[in-house]
């Protein structure tokens, strides 16, 4: 008989666990439906529905906690899906470039290289102490990472679900608890699966250990011709004393680059601040000048193409990847990746795969 599976949210999470799901399962064992207010085929991303507007690359950092450790396993998970992605599937967008960080004031996590840090990932190493200085750092470290075209990542995932797994999707209004979920929709899910962002709870409300981070970017068009420019085919990411971070993100298919960005938590301006893109520009201007251009009377300046706006659903105490009975209603809780969603996707989608074989396993013994 086959068990009906219910993702809600369509985020980076959302649909990287219903594709993990599918890979997973056998196909005549298990069908999957995703609800959401949000989808990648929007003519339109709400500033709510951050997974378009993401930065999407992946910056390795040092494990501060367990719950950090734990995470950044995940993180090497969806690294290795996506280095098959990088051969086998171009068109997800998915490539490899190098990535080099540069930390004026490094914590002793970075300078002990904290586990967390360098497992797993790929040509890392210690920049010499003359390359740091050039940039007024004291470390400087450079790596293979991966970077990603979210809008067409995210339509990428989506396809697939429709066309391989005949997933279905859903548009609903807005949920005011999970619920509804069991009791409302058309489909009796077997178990639902939360991937809500800011966590929605069974009985209603939100997570009280979520909070959004506002984050502002930039996306530039650089000058031409790419291949000549010192960030073709780069990411690059630099904390200043004061704890700001300033990157440039190549985003893949002639998707420009991203300028970035601020951290703002608990701030639900979903426009575009003027002073907010300033101080952007200003700190890039200064790290990254090559990504300029020069108009007729020789003034150097950013060449904006598009300025976002995204909410960032960070929780206190870090994700929460976790089953919950309320009775016979069964839910996994996937939610609260703050900036961390493209790194974690798939691994959290294989987790998840994990705890709904041990629910359906219970079911199917009561």
């Amino acid at each position: 008989m086959t068990k009906e599976i219910v993702v809600v949210g369509a985020g980076v999470i959302g649909l990287s666990t219903a594709l993990a799901i599918c890979e997973r399962s056998k196909q005549d064992s298990t069908h999957v439906t995703v609800i959401a207010r949000h989808f990648p085929d929007d003519s339109n991303y709400d500033p709510e529905y951050t997974s378009p507007w993401a930065g999407a690359h992946f910056r390795p950092f040092p494990s501060k906690n367990p719950q950090e450790w734990e995470e950044s396993k995940l993180t090497r998970i969806t690294q290795k899906y996506f280095r098959k992605l990088a051969i086998n599937c171009p068109e997800s967008s998915v490539q490899f470039i190098i990535g080099e960080d540069s930390l004026e004031d490094p914590d002793k996590y970075y300078q002990d290289l904290a586990k967390g840090y360098t497992e797993d990932i790929e040509d890392f190493e210690i920049l010499p102490a003359e390359i740091a200085n050039t940039r007024g750092a004291k470390l400087a470290t450079r790596y293979k990472t991966w970077v990603l075209n979210p809008p067409i990542y995210l339509n990428y995932i989506l396809r697939r679900l429709r066309l391989e797994y005949g997933v279905d999707f859903v548009k609903s209004p807005v949920l005011s608890n999970l619920k509804q979920v069991f009791e409302v929709t058309n489909v009796k899910p077997s178990v639902v699966i939360n991937c809500t962002g800011n966590g929605l709870q069974y009985d209603g409300g939100l997570d009280p250990e979520s909070f959004p981070i506002r984050g502002q970017t930039v996306l530039v068009r650089p000058p031409l011709p790419l291949a000549d420019g010192p960030y073709h085919a780069r990411t690059i990411t630099h904390q200043s004393k004061d704890g700001k971070w300033t990157f440039c993100i190549t985003r893949p298919f002639c998707g420009g680059t991203i300028i970035g960005g601020t951290k703002q938590v608990n701030d639900l301006y979903n426009k575009p601040r003027e002073s907010d893109t300033k101080e952007v520009l200003d700190r890039a201007a200064k790290i990254f000048p090559e990504l300029m251009k020069t108009d007729k009377d020789g003034k150097k300046y950013f060449d904006v193409f598009q300025t976002n706006v995204g909410f960032r659903p960070a929780r206190n105490g870090g994700f929460r990847l976790e089953r919950e009975n309320h009775g016979s209603h069964k839910i996994i809780h996937a939610y609260g990746a703050g900036g961390m969603g493209y790194e974690l996707s798939y691994g959290v989608g294989t987790k998840v795969h994990e705890l709904l074989v041990e629910a359906l396993n219970e079911s199917s013994r009561l």
